[in-house]
């Protein structure tokens, strides 16, 4: 990964159910409002999109985005960003009935079965442009070898083109593409499925 010795300290730590909030927010971000309008499905009326998430991520110990799988980072003592991650599991004959919008997205993990994931990078926009996304892919690094991964994977879209550059930059390439679909207030173009094979330590 790039070094960035001028970037002002940063910590980096296992998130809290304090976090939730922010998590919330980085899970949007990261997947560019697809998790608020799959969180909106499950809404009754009148019920904010985000009291859901934060609900999920601060309850659901078997989901992906339970706080249990995020890493925060902090500089200067505020939330600046945070990484979510997890091991994609082999695809199940019996897999669940999905919504349209996710599609595509399983279509490409299941080619990444096996791989460390990272599911959300997010850097608040105030905090972007320092080098800390690139801090976020470093951490993920760390955490796929902690799980026995020699591979990570990540999608990005193909309107996302700052993310995609970055990615690049820290070692990613493309898989795979399928085409993004739309939702209400949606981007439009594609979901580009990226992998980086990690370099063995002695």
């Amino acid at each position: 990964m790039p070094s960035h010795p001028a970037l002002p300290p940063i910590v980096l730590r296992s998130a809290t159910p304090a976090d939730c909030a922010h998590l919330v927010l980085f899970a949007d971000m990261a997947t560019r409002r697809l998790t608020s309008f799959l969180w909106g499905q499950m809404a009754a009326p009148g019920q904010s999109v985000f009291e859901i998430g934060r609900n999920v991520i601060r309850h659901a110990e078997g989901h992906f985005t339970h706080f249990a799988n995020w890493r925060v980072a902090e500089h200067e003592g505020e939330v600046v960003g945070a990484l979510n991650g997890y091991v994609i599991p082999e695809p199940s004959d019996m897999a669940p009935v999905v919504p349209e919008v996710v599609k595509p997205l399983n279509e490409l993990k299941n080619m990444a079965a096996g791989t460390w994931y990272i599911s959300a990078a997010a850097i608040y926009p105030e905090h972007q442009g320092r080098g800390f996304g690139a801090r976020l892919l470093a951490e993920g690094e760390s955490m796929a070898r902690s799980a026995g991964k020699a591979r990570m994977t990540l999608m990005v879209g193909s309107f996302n083109p700052g993310a995609h550059r970055l990615y690049q930059r820290c070692g990613f390439t493309e898989w795979a593409r399928r085409q993004f679909c739309p939702f209400p207030g949606s981007d439009e173009g594609e979901w580009i499925l990226m992998v980086r094979d990690l370099e063995r330590t002695s």
